[in-house]
């Protein structure tokens, strides 16, 4: 059996702090913070003042996802005992040709995760079911870091994110269909979207006996924690968020006081909802 334990709660739920963002975060920091040029300074600059930030936590995150190029190995030490940390392995610049899938970035594999002192390989892939050898090259790279990732002892945690939806059935249709394709690929915890609502428990089905962690997408915070709600009541482990947590904590005037007064009671509402889910304890055995 597969051990998440590094990645959850003592109590078997994934609450995890999102910080391994290099594209996404640069427009942040360019639209966002107002900075139309940032280095990569600013970047990992930003990444560790949102780890300090833990001690403002009533509870620290189960995990903290990080990558090598901005913050692993050099902000493993910023990271809190007890935290697990998540090596983000996927190449950047993905979505500037979406049509060529995805890639490890150069000399980066499951086996190395251990080495920046990380204990679990995250990948993220585009998705989509319907599309050939597009499909079949993404479901390649997935059964390759999940194999890895099973030699390596480490968990491996998969983010299939789905591309040229066309409409919300669409979309729902597509993240369906991961979980159900990916889940016999091997042991994984599944990083999955919202669906819509009515479509979780579905969702739970298809995954099997795979846990899922919901993940923010960057939604406002406010819509995330009904989209959580609903989740964790039909079936999911917990949640991975970035953007919808911390997106006002980018522009350094004010960070530390958000860090202090509106990070603290956001993260406390997500854990207690995830908490209404399911345990991966309990998952695995669905």
């Amino acid at each position: 059996m597969t051990d998440y334990s590094p990645l959850a709660t003592d109590d078997g739920f994934f609450t995890i702090f999102a910080l391994d963002h290099r594209d996404a975060l640069m427009v942040e920091l360019q639209n966002e913070a107002g900075n139309p040029e940032p280095n990569p300074e600013d970047l990992r600059g930003f990444k560790r003042d949102m780890l300090g930030a833990f001690g403002h936590l009533t509870e620290l995150p189960s995990a903290v996802m990080l990558e090598p190029e901005f913050s692993l190995p050099d902000l493993t030490d910023a990271v809190p005992d007890g935290v697990g940390i998540t090596c983000a392995l996927e190449a950047q610049g993905y979505f500037a040709d979406a049509d060529a899938g995805n890639t490890l970035m150069e000399g980066w594999h499951p086996s190395r995760v251990a080495e920046v002192g990380a204990n679990a390989a995250k990948l993220l892939v585009l998705y989509r079911h319907d599309r050939g050898e597009f499909t079949a090259a993404q479901e390649r790279l997935v059964a390759e870091v999940v194999a890895g990732a099973a030699e390596a002892n480490v968990p491996a945690l998969i983010e299939p994110v789905p591309v040229d939806v066309v409409d919300d059935n669409d979309r729902r249709e597509v993240i369906l269909a991961a979980a159900e394709r990916l889940n016999g690929v091997g042991p994984m915890i599944l990083k999955l979207p919202y669906p819509g609502r009515g479509a979780c428990a579905e969702l739970t089905e298809k995954c099997g006996e795979r846990p899922w962690a919901l993940l923010s997408w960057g939604v406002p915070f406010e819509e995330f924690e009904e989209q959580l709600a609903d989740a964790a009541s039909s079936g999911a482990s917990g949640f991975a968020v970035g953007r919808a947590l911390w997106r006002e904590a980018v522009a350094p005037a004010g960070r530390d006081e958000f860090n202090r007064s509106v990070l603290p009671a956001r993260f406390a509402d997500l854990v207690a909802l995830a908490r209404v889910g399911t345990p991966w304890t309990d998952a695995i055995n669905r």
